[in-house]
């Protein structure tokens, strides 16, 4: 009878990790699509189908359901936000009223609670850049969800009277159960992470095909543009000179239109091959407070304050002029964004052995849909504006190996985290 019991148990495990990976052969087969997206309700949606299967195909062992329908809940929250994980509970709940709705007593304060620790370290799994430590935070959660059972099913077996008897029993099975689903999260978080890993680098590879497209017809047009626009400059200037009133300040807008023209066609040839020159060794907090005092004229103009939390000897081997280019930008963006009365907010620390710098504004922030696309040749948040100075920011940034990321809530603002490589000197005094 034991060894029948056995094999049911092992046939309904089986099963249970059959239906948590099926998702993840979904969402590498909608990645794998051009033409199709993985939204986040559609995978919440498909990952909480896969935690009702699990519910049906429970084994039942002392009056309680024994399945992995925490691991899609996990995946749901962490990777496709909160919507998606609030979607995966409810068809749990759904799934699990009409199932067996006596035991929703115990089973629902167990489900929220699971649902709610995902739910609270979410934004710090979203600004991990490791891979492994992202599985961590999921075979983390796969613990907490594994306690918050062990609280309520223990509740649950001492109010039927059956802790006393079997107490050492359950808490056994218990354990074993929580290594099962402790090992099930760690794969199928380590799947989620080569699919995302894969479509990074389809997508990376695609822009840079793109940006070299881009780049070679840029690079043959630009003489040719160059020089009518020196010979018109230099043609208005001299007649500039000869003029008074309206005239000259109608050459003067002239003039900056021309200037504003050959930036645009200096953008365009930095897309495809950033210019890094010399490198040295330079302290960021430094260059960040010249950038602060540069723009701070600007940012009083508009009614924006800036506030600074700089660590010193953070130390980066760089081209200088480059770098400084790439975060005046990222800085000014955000000082327009912030509008009249807003703040920025510049933080720099060292983070994983690198320099990391927060830029953070209150303005309106970005949609999804718009924070996708930041970075992509021809958009823009500006009225005025072609997007090729964040684009030449991104390449500038990752020229020198380091990342760029954007985080932006509608109505809350925008953060911009940017990773440098520290230089030696820096690892040393962090160490010291």
């Amino acid at each position: 009878m034991e060894s029948g019991k056995d094999e049911m148990l092992v046939d309904k495990l089986l099963v249970n990790i059959f239906l948590v990976f099926v998702p993840l052969l979904v969402y590498s087969a909608l990645s794998d699509h051009r033409h199709r997206k993985h939204t986040p309700l559609l995978m919440g949606g498909v990952l909480g189908v896969s935690s009702v299967l699990c519910i049906m195909f429970s084994y039942i062992w002392y009056g309680l359901y024994w399945d992995l329908r925490y691991v899609p809940l996990i995946l749901s929250v962490l990777y496709f936000g909160p919507k998606a994980g609030l979607l995966n509970i409810t068809l749990m709940v759904m799934a699990r009223m009409y199932i067996d709705p006596e035991s929703m007593v115990v089973s629902f304060p167990s489900m929220m609670l699971c649902y709610l620790g995902p739910l609270l370290v979410r934004r710090k799994f979203m600004q991990l850049n490791s891979m492994l430590l992202r599985v961590g935070m999921n075979m983390l959660m796969s613990i907490w969800t594994n306690i918050a059972m062990l609280i309520f099913l223990l509740i649950h077996s001492w109010a039927n009277g059956r802790l006393d008897k079997d107490e050492v029993e359950l808490i056994r099975a218990i354990l074993w159960f929580g290594v099962i689903q402790f090992l099930s999260i760690g794969a199928s978080s380590f799947w989620m992470e080569f699919s995302l890993e894969r479509e990074e680098m389809r997508r990376k590879i695609k822009y840079a095909e793109h940006l070299n497209t881009l780049g070679e017809l840029a690079a043959s047009m630009a003489h040719e543009v160059r020089n009518p626009l020196t010979v018109v400059k230099g043609f208005l200037q001299m007649v500039q000179s000869g003029l008074e009133g309206k005239n000259r300040r109608y050459i003067a807008l002239a003039l900056a239109e021309v200037d504003r023209a050959e930036r645009i066609i200096s953008d365009y040839l930095n897309l495809s091959r950033p210019q890094i020159g010399n490198t040295e060794l330079m302290d960021l907090s430094g260059m960040v407070q010249q950038i602060v005092l540069l723009l701070k004229p600007m940012a009083t103009k508009q009614g924006v304050r800036l506030y600074t939390e700089l660590r010193n000897e953070i130390y980066v081997h760089m081209d200088r002029n480059q770098l400084l280019q790439a975060l005046i930008h990222v800085t000014k963006n955000a000082i327009e964004a912030a509008d009249d009365g807003g703040r920025v907010y510049i933080k720099l620390a060292i983070q994983e052995e690198k320099a990391c710098l927060h830029i953070r504004d209150t303005g309106k922030g970005m949609s999804q849909e718009h924070l996708e696309r930041v970075g992509t040749l021809f958009f823009s948040t500006k009225e005025v504006g072609t997007g090729l100075g964040t684009v030449v920011s991104f390449r500038i940034i990752e020229a020198m190996n380091g990342s760029i990321h954007y985080e932006s809530e509608p109505g809350v603002g925008t953060e911009v985290v940017i990773l440098l490589p520290l230089a030696q000197k820096s690892l040393l005094a962090a160490e010291g």
